[in-house]
């Protein structure tokens, strides 16, 4: 405002000299004017005008100018005062000569408060000394300085800022530095940042770089290591193979169809095949039995079911028709990646024949054994039997015929209690000689055909009034067809009421008494040419000591004077006479189970 005030002040003053200097000008003009011809006046008037519109083109110039200098200020004023970096101009002397706005600004300053003010006020007394040193050598040298320092700014905390000084000279030739002036505290604090992030990558890079040592240290060891291995795994390998292929015993990995993948020597020596492929093309049936050929079909189901037994023995027939014995043992393994099975075999025909004859010299040893034991046992009963049959039994008759005569006479009834209890003591006295008699009776009567299901229901007709005095449950589900044995009847008889009487002795007390009768014939095993004939109780069940013992001669697990220990002694040699056996155990049901086979007749 106050510059264009100025101008048109100016302006005015020019005008005012300019009139003056034209009325001097007309008045001398007049004085000549009498002297000047009319042309030449005309020509004076034709060059005034040419002058005047000179000066008016110049004017009009001036005017083009002035505006022309008033739009450069104001880009000045743009460029200098809004900068956005702070500029100062700064005499020899360190006094602050110019100053634009942006600086003032970063120094939270009025412009005009700086100017004539010594720029070190405005620096961090800690970083003045750099400042001093570079505006040193700039007037010393006259080369361009940069340095970086603090900067206070009012009521603010200290910023850094980089100052960027040239020697120039002022308008009367005087040096002045000229300095430009940026705020880098963002510029430090990224480049802060990054230096962090640079001192955090190369120390990664050194850990990295030392992980990456020791992993190529590892590496290399690890391949040696490994060639190492593959070397040893490659010998392994050949050993295996080696101790494979000179094994002893037969080597197969099969499928789970039994086909073969391999086989050594010793399991085509077994078979008495020349080669794999000759092994590989015989029917599976070929090589078995008849008999150990339907167990393998029974394996090879379960073993599709993962429940196949691991170990087990077989049959097989070699190529010149020759029955050999093998011991197998069979595992899951990995060949090829694939599930299959190695089967190593073990032939014990020759160690199966010493077992059999080993077997059946023992028992022939034992059955002599037991045979002289029971011939003893038998010769025993037999000679007590013979001397005490005359000297008990005469004497018994006579204290029978005492006691008869005593239960005519009129007693008291104490007195007949006790002739009672005479009487019963004398009839198991009676008893004990028949079955001395019994058990030392050695030669069975003739054995014919007859109906097992009939010596049951004998059995329990006999036994009937036992039974329902004890009330017993009994539970017998006949077979509909005929069980054909060969038998002497009242014998088997006889051990059918032993074995119910017995069962019944052992549920006293009970107050459930279950009698269980049951009859089956093994379809599949060894023994199907025989039947099975079970009576179970519910009982106390026997001592697992003494489930042995009580087909002994006088052993009995009764109560004193409740049994002889004879019935189930004389009930087993019946049973042998009939050919079959005779055995105990204790049951679910917490009893005893008797269980007696015996041949059937025309099986």
């Amino acid at each position: 405002m106050t510059a264009k005030k100025t101008r048109r002040d100016d302006s005015a003053d020019l005008r005012q000299r300019a009139e003056e200097i034209a009325r001097e000008k007309a008045a001398r003009m007049t004085k000549n004017a009498a002297a000047l011809s009319t042309d030449e006046v005309r020509q004076t008037i034709h060059e005034l005008r040419v002058h005047q519109i000179e000066l008016e083109m110049q004017n009009e110039e001036l005017r083009r100018a002035q505006g022309e200098l008033e739009a450069a200020r104001a880009r000045y004023f743009d460029l200098y005062d809004l900068a956005p970096i702070g500029y100062f101009t700064v005499s020899e002397a360190g006094m602050i000569l110019e100053v634009n706005l942006t600086a003032a600004n970063m120094l939270g300053v009025a412009r005009g408060a700086m100017v004539k003010q010594p720029l070190t006020r405005f620096i961090h007394p800690e970083d003045r000394d750099i400042y001093y040193r570079r505006r040193k050598l700039l007037f010393e040298t006259g080369t361009p300085q940069v340095c970086e320092m603090r900067m206070v700014k009012k009521d603010s905390a200290p910023f850094w800022a980089q100052m960027e000084a040239r020697l120039m000279q002022n308008a009367e030739g005087a040096p002045v530095c000229r300095a430009v002036l940026s705020d880098i505290t963002a510029r430090n604090r990224v480049e802060t940042e990054l230096q962090q992030v640079h001192d955090e990558l190369e120390h990664r890079v050194t850990e990295r770089t030392e992980a990456l040592r020791q992993a190529n240290e590892e590496l290399r060891t690890d391949i040696i290591n490994r060639k190492r291995a593959e070397e040893m795994l490659h010998r392994a390998e050949e050993n295996f193979r080696r101790s494979l292929e000179d094994s002893p015993l037969g080597v197969r990995i099969v499928t789970i169809e039994g086909e073969t993948i391999y086989a050594n020597r010793a399991i085509l020596d077994i078979y008495g095949y020349d080669s794999v492929e000759e092994l590989r093309t015989t029917p599976i049936k070929e090589r078995y039995t008849p008999q150990s050929y339907a167990e393998f079909k029974i394996r090879r189901g379960k073993r599709k079911e993962d429940d196949g037994p691991s170990e087990y023995e077989i049959s097989i027939v070699r190529k010149n028709g020759e029955i050999r014995q093998l011991m197998v043992f069979r595992k899951d393994i990995l060949w090829d990646d694939e599930r299959q099975y190695q089967v190593i075999y073990q032939d014990i025909t020759e160690r199966k024949r010493v077992e059999k004859e080993m077997v059946e010299t023992l028992q022939q040893l034992q059955e002599t054994r037991d045979m002289l034991i029971q011939f003893e046992k038998h010769a025993a009963v037999g000679r007590l039997a013979a001397g005490v049959a005359h000297e008990i039994l005469n004497p018994v008759s006579i204290i029978a015929s005492r006691l008869q005569f005593l239960e005519e006479e009129n007693l008291a009834e104490s007195a007949r209690e006790n002739v009672r209890v005479c009487r019963e003591q004398l009839k198991r006295i009676v008893k004990i000689n028949q079955d001395l008699h019994q058990s030392a009776a050695k030669q069975p009567g003739m054995l014919v055909g007859g109906d097992l299901r009939r010596i049951i229901e004998v059995g329990l007709q006999m036994t009937e009034r036992r039974i329902k005095e004890d009330h017993v449950q009994v539970e017998y589900d006949p077979l509909p067809e005929i069980i054909p044995v060969k038998m002497e009847r009242d014998r088997l008889v006889k051990v059918m009421v032993n074995l119910i009487l017995n069962a019944c002795d052992a549920m006293t007390g009970n107050q459930l008494k279950r009698l269980t009768i049951t009859v089956h014939r093994p379809e599949d095993s060894p023994k199907r040419y025989s039947i099975f004939l079970t009576v179970a109780d519910n009982g106390q069940g026997i001592p697992a000591g003494n489930l042995n013992r009580i087909f002994e001669p006088f052993f009995t697990t009764k109560d004193p004077g409740k049994g002889t220990g004879l019935g189930l002694s004389v009930s087993k040699g019946i049973i042998q006479e009939h050919g079959g056996t005779i055995h105990s155990e204790n049951n679910d049901m917490g009893g005893t189970s008797f269980i007696v086979e015996l041949p059937l007749d025309h099986p």
